[in-house]
This record gives C-alpha cells, sequence and structure tokens, in this order.
C-alpha cells in the first residue's frame, strides 16, 4: 500500500505546471520508470483507478498510457492491463522538415530526456571550423560533447561548435543549446544538413552502448540565425536502431 502511495504522489499533476494533464502524466510516468518506481514487469492500476486517485478525467490517463505504448515503454496485454515492457523497442520518427533540438524533439512527444557531458571547453577554432562558422583564424569557440538519452538508453552522440563571441563562458551551456540560443535571439532558423549512413568504430560504439559495426546515422548540420549568421556546427551520431528520418513530399 505505502508503494502505491508513494506512486500516485509521484504521479500527481500540478496546475503550475505548464503542461497539460497528459504530458505531465506521461513524463512523471516516464520518471517513474527510470528512477525504479516501477520496474519491467510492473502492472499498472487500471485507468479508471488511476484516473480516479489522480483527479484525472479517465481520457486523459488513457491518452498518456498510450503515448507510452506508442514508444515501446509500456504494453498493453490482454486480461493483464498495461505492464512496464521487459525491454525497450524504441524507433523514433524524425522529419527532416523541422529544424529543433533533441531536448525540444523529446519534449513534443512528452518525453524526458538527459544528457552526459563528454566534453566542455573553449579553444582556438581549428581551420575547419573557422571555414564552416566564417570565424577568422584567430577566434575561438566553444565544443561542446554530449551523450543524449531517453529511458537511460543513449540515442546519439552529439558534437556542438559555437563561435565564443556569442556566450561568455562554456558553462552557461546547460541541456538544450537551442534554447540558450533563443535566449540570445540567435537560435537556427536555417540550416544545411548532410545525412549519411557510417558504422561505429569501438569509441563510438561504447559511447552509443552498441556493438562495433552497427549501423549509425551520421548528420552534420551549419545552423544559420535569422540575420544570416552562422551560429552552430554540429555532429550528430544517431543509433540507426533508433532513429528513423522521415521526408514529407508534395
Amino acid at each position: 500500500m505505502d508503494d502505491t502511495n508513494n506512486l500516485i504522489n509521484f504521479l500527481m499533476p500540478s496546475n503550475d505546471r505548464p503542461d497539460s494533464l497528459y504530458k505531465q502524466l506521461s513524463k512523471s510516468l516516464n520518471r517513474a520508470i527510470q528512477q525504479g518506481l516501477l520496474t519491467p514487469g510492473d502492472a499498472l492500476m487500471p485507468e479508471r483507478e488511476l484516473a480516479s486517485r489522480l483527479n484525472m478525467s479517465r481520457i486523459t490517463v488513457r491518452k498518456a498510457i498510450d503515448q507510452l505504448v506508442e514508444i515501446g515503454l509500456l504494453t498493453k496485454r490482454q486480461g493483464a492491463g498495461t505492464i512496464v515492457a521487459e525491454s525497450v523497442d524504441l524507433v523514433l520518427h524524425k522529419s527532416l522538415s523541422s529544424l529543433n533540438s533533441f531536448t525540444a524533439d523529446m519534449k513534443k512527444r512528452g518525453l524526458e530526456s538527459y544528457s552526459r557531458t563528454i566534453l566542455r571547453e573553449e579553444g582556438k577554432a581549428s581551420s575547419k571550423e573557422a571555414l564552416i562558422l566564417n570565424l577568422g583564424e584567430d577566434d575561438y569557440v566553444h565544443r561542446l560533447n554530449r551523450v543524449r538519452y531517453l529511458v537511460n538508453e543513449p540515442l546519439l552522440y552529439e558534437i556542438a561548435v559555437i563561435p565564443a563571441a556569442i556566450i561568455s563562458i562554456t558553462s552557461a551551456i546547460d541541456d538544450s543549446l537551442y534554447e540558450l540560443l533563443e535566449s540570445k535571439n540567435m537560435n537556427p532558423v536555417i540550416a544545411k544538413q548532410n545525412i549519411h549512413a557510417i558504422t561505429a568504430d569501438d569509441n563510438l560504439a561504447d559511447k552509443l552502448e552498441v556493438k562495433p559495426g552497427s549501423a549509425v546515422l551520421f548528420v552534420e548540420r551549419r545552423g544559420k540565425d535569422s540575420n544570416g549568421r552562422v551560429v552552430e556546427y554540429t555532429q550528430s551520431y544517431y543509433r540507426g536502431d533508433r532513429y528513423d528520418y522521415v521526408v514529407e513530399l508534395g
């Protein structure tokens, strides 16, 4: 009973949060799984009971649960209700027609992500970085290398380089680089991306927690703000078994 009450308190929504109720519940269930309050094989209480305990409509609860079923965190079994998945068979479909960050993409899906920083430094721009970012040979850049996670699983390894003139110190870069750039009215509004398939070497495989030789989508992006200034150069390595790029035509 105590475990059930603790879970309900953890999932309880708040009117002070900007997210809709179903997104709050979806995120809270996601966190409960990440933090071990719900473990693989655990059954959720029936939707009607969960809705009553959380003071939500049953439709809201079902919408939150269905979102997590769609990405493989939860599964529905005939006669057993909704179960925490034993393993996550997650494939994210990402549109090439939208320009947003990993953090914003996950938030839009009602999911919470986090990052592990591998490198955070300021240094003189290399010849390649200076050429891509339209910098002088003596200009400095910030480099931020991170592994991006969802549900305790790495989805991509990201290497971001931005002109040091945009921000004063490297530590100013928090979880979302795009949110920082937007706060300075320098967020990318147009970008050129090159995408091709590669295989993971030992170093990349270790970061993405896959076997060496696994398929990886390599995305190289050069983003410009509304004034045409190049504000980012990013190289992203997406797990091929977790990402699927979609192009809409017509």
